[in-house]
Parts: C-alpha cells; sequence; structure tokens
C-alpha cells in the first residue's frame, strides 16, 4: 500500500520538514550531475586550444586520394598549429571533415575505407610525410605544435564558401574539435605562389627591321648602308654586370650574333632603349652593362635574310660577369588584323557635332543609306608561349632515388644531380624531360617511356628536394605558369666525375611543343666570358656541398678551433678527384667574400672539417694549412658556427676546396 502525504506551506512561509527533505535531496542531485558532466583532466577540452588555417591548393604533389604516393593533382595544405604546453597525450588521428555541401572525410586513419587519405608532415620536416606507411598516426606533443596537413585536391578546395572543420583523437581517448578559417593572403596569392626569388628574369622582342644601321655583318662595330634587325632586350636583376649577348636560331635559317672578343659570328650593337644611338660596345665589340634593377636595351643585327623573311624563331643568352648565364625566347610582337574596307570613298557617319542637313523647302526628305553591315569581330591574337630554361650540372648529392634502369628505384650508389631553372608563360604542364648525352647517344634519362633504353630521371622541387613528383611509372606532369626549379635525379654511368660530357636537356609540354638547351656546370667558365688570368686553374674533377642544418658543437666565431656552446651549422662536402692533395676549404657568401675557412684571417671565421666516417673528428683541429690526400671520392663534414648567415634560407653560398697543385674546385652550395 503506497501511502501519499501531502506537504502544506506555513503562512509564516517557513518549509515543513519535509520540504526541507526534498528539496536538499534535488539540490544534491543536481550538484552530483553537473560534477560528473565536468571534464576529467585527461580528457581535458583545454586540448582544443589552436588554430586550422587552410593555406590553400599549392603545386606540391606529395600524397594521392587514397595513399601517400604522388597522384598527379597538386595537394590542398592546412597548418594545424596547436599549444604545446596543453596536451597530455600524443596526438593519434586526425580527421579532416566538410561541414558545407557534400560530405567528405580525409583522415589519417588508415582502417576507415570509406575516407580519403591525410598527410601529415611537421613545420621542421615539411618534405617528410609521417605516415606515409599507412600505420596508425603518433605525433608526441612536442612535434605536434605546428602540422602541415595534405589533402589531394577534389577539385572543390578553391571554392570559397566551402567549410571544414578538423577533430583531432589524442592517446587517452580525448578529442578536440576546431574550426578552419582560409588565408585571406594566400588565397590571393594564387595556389602556385612559391615564393621564391630568382637572380635573374629575361624577355625578348624581335621587332623586325629598324630604320637604323649600326653594324655589318663582320665583327667591326660600323654600319654598311642597311638598315639593322632589331631585337628589344629587357634583364632585371640585383648588381649584375653583363659581360656577353648572344643571339641564335632555334629553328628555321642558321643565324648566330654576338659580343664575344675574337669571334667569328656577325657582331651585336647594343644600346641603352633611352638613348638608341649610342652604342655600349668596346672596340672589340665587347660590352660591360652594370644591371642594378633593370635594364632595357636594343640589340642591333646585321639582317642575313632570315628576320626579312620571318620563318625563323631565335634565343637570346645573356653572360655575366660572375660566371652565370641566363636565356630566354625572342617573342614576336603579336599583329592585330583589322577588316578591310571597300575600295572607294566611304560614307562617314553622322555625328551629334555636325547633323544632316536639312531637307528644302517642298522637297521630300532624300532617302536614308542603308547602314553599312558591321564589320567581322577581330580574331583574338594567339598567345605565344615565352619558355625561358636553364639546365645545369650539379654534381652529386647524398640521394639514392634512382639506378641505372627504367624504374624509379636506388641501386645504393649516389645520384647524379642536375638543376632545371624554368619560366613558361603562359600556363603549361611539363610533360616530360631528357637528359641526352651528345658523346654517346645511347646515353639517356628520361621521365617517359621514350625514348627506348633510357635510364629513369627523378624530378623534385628544389624547395622539396626528397619529395619527387614523378607518377609510379616514372612520368610527370607538372602545371607551371610561373618561374620555378627543379632538382633532377639521374644514375651515373661512371664516368660523369671523369669526363666532361657534352649533354643537353628537352623538355616536352602538353601543347606538343619541346624545347632544349646545352646543360652547363655550376662551376668554371663559359664561352662567353674570358676567364680572369690571376684566377686559380680549376682542378679536373666533381665537388657538391650540401646544408645539413644544426647538428653539433665544435667550433666557434673565432679564427681558432674550439667549442662555444651553440650547435654549428654543417656541412656535407663530397670530393671526387684523383690523386690530389686538399689543403684549404672555404665557404663565401654571394659577394664572393669569404666567411668561413679551416686556415682563416679575420674576419673570416673558422671552419671544422672532418673526414667521414669520423665525422666528429676534426682534422685541421690545430688550423692552419691541411695536407689530406684526395684519390677517388671522399666525404666530408664541415662546421661553421652562425654569423646569422646560415638561419636565412635566402643566403647563397659557395664551397670551394683548394689543392696543394694550386688548383681549386667550386660548387654552390645546395640548401635542403
Amino acid at each position: 500500500m503506497v501511502r501519499f502525504e501531502w506537504v502544506t506551506f506555513p503562512p509564516e512561509g517557513r518549509y515543513s520538514l519535509p520540504a526541507l527533505k526534498f528539496i536538499l535531496t534535488v539540490v544534491v542531485i543536481f550538484l552530483l550531475a553537473a560534477v560528473a558532466a565536468m571534464p576529467r583532466p585527461g580528457l581535458a577540452q583545454a586540448q582544443a586550444k589552436g588554430e586550422v588555417v587552410l593555406l590553400g591548393v599549392k603545386k606540391a604533389d606529395r600524397i594521392g586520394e587514397k595513399a601517400a604516393y604522388p597522384d598527379g593533382k597538386p595537394d590542398a595544405v592546412f597548418s594545424l598549429n596547436l599549444a604545446p604546453r596543453t596536451l597530455r597525450s600524443n596526438v593519434t588521428s586526425i580527421e579532416v571533415r566538410t561541414t558545407s555541401g557534400p560530405p567528405i572525410v580525409w583522415t589519417t586513419n588508415p582502417r576507415d575505407p570509406n575516407a580519403r587519405f591525410l598527410g601529415v608532415a611537421t613545420a621542421r620536416r615539411p618534405s617528410l610525410v609521417i605516415n606515409s606507411g599507412g600505420t596508425a598516426l603518433s605525433v608526441p606533443p612536442e612535434d605536434a605544435g605546428q602540422l602541415l596537413l595534405f589533402a589531394s585536391d577534389d577539385g572543390r578546395f578553391s571554392e570559397p564558401r566551402r567549410a571544414y572543420q578538423v577533430r583531432i583523437l589524442y592517446e587517452d581517448g580525448s578529442t578536440s574539435v576546431i574550426p578552419v578559417r582560409a588565408d585571406i593572403r594566400a588565397a590571393a596569392e594564387g595556389p602556385t605562389d612559391r615564393g621564391a626569388a630568382f637572380g635573374v628574369r629575361m624577355s625578348a622582342v624581335l621587332k623586325g627591321i629598324s630604320n637604323f644601321d649600326a653594324v655589318n655583318p663582320g665583327r667591326e662595330i660600323k654600319g654598311d648602308d642597311k638598315a639593322d634587325g632589331l631585337f628589344v632586350l629587357t634583364v632585371e636583376a640585383a648588381d649584375k654586370e653583363i659581360t656577353g649577348i648572344q643571339i641564335q636560331n632555334t629553328d628555321g635559317e642558321r643565324s648566330v650574333w654576338d659580343t664575344v672578343p675574337g669571334s667569328k659570328n656577325p657582331a651585336i650593337g647594343v644600346a641603352f632603349m633611352s638613348d638608341p644611338v649610342r652604342l655600349l660596345n668596346r672596340r672589340n665589340g665587347s660590352v660591360s652593362i652594370p644591371v642594378k634593377d633593370r635594364a632595357d636595351l636594343y640589340l642591333y643585327v646585321a639582317d642575313n635574310g632570315s628576320i626579312a623573311k620571318g620563318n625563323t624563331s631565335y634565343r637570346v643568352t645573356v653572360t655575366f660577369a660572375d660566371g652565370g648565364v641566363s636565356w630566354c625566347a625572342a617573342t614576336k610582337p603579336v599583329q592585330e588584323t583589322r577588316p578591310e574596307l571597300p575600295p572607294g570613298p566611304q560614307p562617314r557617319p553622322p555625328t551629334a557635332s555636325s547633323p544632316p542637313a536639312p531637307p528644302a523647302p517642298g522637297q521630300p526628305p532624300p532617302p536614308q543609306a542603308p547602314l553599312p553591315p558591321a564589320p567581322p569581330p577581330m580574331p583574338k591574337p594567339q598567345a605565344v608561349t615565352s619558355v625561358n630554361f636553364l639546365a645545369t650540372w650539379l654534381g652529386f648529392a647524398g640521394t639514392d632515388a634512382v639506378g641505372r634502369y627504367r624504374e624509379l628505384k636506388p641501386d645504393t650508389e649516389a645520384d647524379a644531380v642536375f638543376g632545371l631553372d624554368i619560366d613558361i608563360n603562359p600556363r603549361r604542364a611539363i610533360t616530360g624531360i631528357e637528359i641526352q648525352s651528345l658523346d654517346d647517344p645511347k646515353k639517356t634519362w628520361s621521365t617517359g617511356p621514350t625514348p627506348a633504353g633510357a635510364w629513369g630521371l627523378g624530378v623534385a622541387y628544389q624547395s622539396s628536394p626528397k619529395n619527387l613528383l614523378n607518377n609510379p611509372d616514372g612520368s610527370v606532369r607538372i602545371d607551371l605558369d610561373r618561374r620555378d626549379q627543379f632538382l633532377l635525379y639521374a644514375a651515373d654511368p661512371g664516368n660523369l666525375a671523369t669526363t666532361y660530357h657534352r649533354m643537353r636537356m628537352v623538355i616536352h609540354l602538353d601543347d606538343g611543343s619541346s624545347y632544349q638547351q646545352y646543360v652547363r656546370t655550376a662551376y668554371g667558365t663559359t664561352p662567353t666570358v674570358a676567364p680572369d688570368p690571376g684566377a686559380a686553374a680549376r682542378a679536373r674533377g666533381i665537388i657538391t656541398c650540401e646544408f645539413r642544418g644544426f647538428i653539433v658543437d665544435l667550433v666557434n666565431s673565432s679564427t681558432r678551433p674550439g667549442k662555444d656552446g651553440y650547435l654549428d651549422g654543417t656541412f656535407f662536402l663530397q670530393l671526387k678527384v684523383d690523386d690530389k692533395t686538399l689543403t684549404k676549404v672555404e665557404i663565401k657568401d654571394s659577394a664572393g667574400k669569404v666567411r668561413w675557412s679551416s686556415d682563416p684571417k679575420a674576419p673570416a671565421m673558422f671552419l671544422g672539417v672532418a673526414l667521414y666516417p669520423e665525422i666528429q673528428k676534426l682534422v685541421n683541429l690545430k688550423g692552419g694549412p691541411m695536407n689530406v690526400p684526395v684519390s677517388g671520392r671522399k666525404t666530408f663534414y664541415l662546421y661553421a658556427a652562425d654569423n646569422g648567415l646560415l638561419s636565412k634560407p635566402e643566403t647563397k653560398l659557395t664551397a670551394e676546396a683548394a689543392f696543394s697543385d694550386k688548383t681549386t674546385l667550386t660548387a654552390d652550395v645546395i640548401k635542403w
């Protein structure tokens, strides 16, 4: 039997004892529920402190839709910033999910068959996808401060209204959900903005036959009473000096002009656009033209008939005092076509200022002439593809990506490395790259299935040198609408370091066109610049130097050995010479000034040199000249105290090795 008891409130406003018990019970239950709902320390939502930014679609292709290999599509990149101090356990899973439009999920969880793959890299090593092996993610708190997330573009990341959120799962079972915001600045710059700075940019235009006579078909800088052909050259560079100019045909009739003293080719007359009649040439035809920021030049040549006929294309090559070479194709201005009017006088359309005369009194108005038919629309000028690229043989690097076969797989030998600096306008896609030996026609490296017998060629951005852009079959398709730089990896046939090879590089584009250029070395002089008689002779061999970051503390900022408590900048130097004795190694800045030396004189600082495999045992511990025998290939580690230059990504450095026979080898430092 259930008994009900009514509780009445006294008129004085006081509660009876049963009523107080009931209220206290309700309050206790409420407090317990509130305490139970509070997050426990291990599941604290404080771990959600951070932000996620969509940086946009970049040209890097690191991952595919379902796995960590390139799929030929650019990747969308997110920047995930967490507060490491609030993290109490490892990050074990990251998920990006759309919150508008069709639901799509990208995840690091390899067990989710319905989701797309999400690659993760740390900001310190952006080229290394840490979950590339298909295993579960595990990022410790100290590495989770700033992460980069890569998702293969599904074609909709550029939509401004599309929204996302990121869900993070931790090892202790807690989760964080962070909304994604877009980087407006990155979106404005476009998906292919890499922010790279290049030393030289060039453009050239063939204007045709001018009304000026400056040169003749010979070497003398004087006229021949015939109008000269005219090219307009624009060079953009910072503190450079032009020492040589050459114009040559790329198809059609053979044509070569240059400013090289002693050359057998006809001369080029050079003048500033602002003063087109005052030539800058010396008596021997050579030039020395400083370029602070930009130089606009007129190039006069004696026409051999090819310019007037208009059936030949040309390129302009410029050599600088520092040994650098740049070139570009000479484009032809697009001629606008206008519709031809019929012969005879044409009717003048009436205007507001000249109204038609009124008819005479009593006369009917004259019949109005029918309006002439509208002229056909002018055809749009076709875009002219401008391709400017420089191919460079860099030597060897500490990578093993390819071998002496078509497949892209290592062969336990260091790769030969070539540099490609290319500028294409308008947007085009590179569909193939070849390197051909002119001394041995059978020796070819290629990214495509042809030619038969070619070895594989690995391709990577210089900013991400260990992430190949090749598809699984070795082919490439790289969209390019601005200038960019690449490293090309090729297997060494065994004689690239001991003999001088003549090679050329061929670039194939998606419109069916192909462009080629001879491969030059990164060291030594070029045919268009006379060598400095006071400079040291170049040794016969190969040198490469890579900056590997800050590793150990062996040297200081003085001219003597000794630790200083700070990590040193470390260089990886490889030499391949025959029977030499290494006496000195130096690192120079972009101006050629010695900043570190194994035998320094102030203000240069001490450069520690160690011979592999004893990489922390300096061979120049006492300072002064070294006497290290080198026969074949040797690997050295160089240690330098940072003076501020090593920490700047834009710093350009050069390594020079000097030998006892007064010869040297020089190479640009590769910064990974």
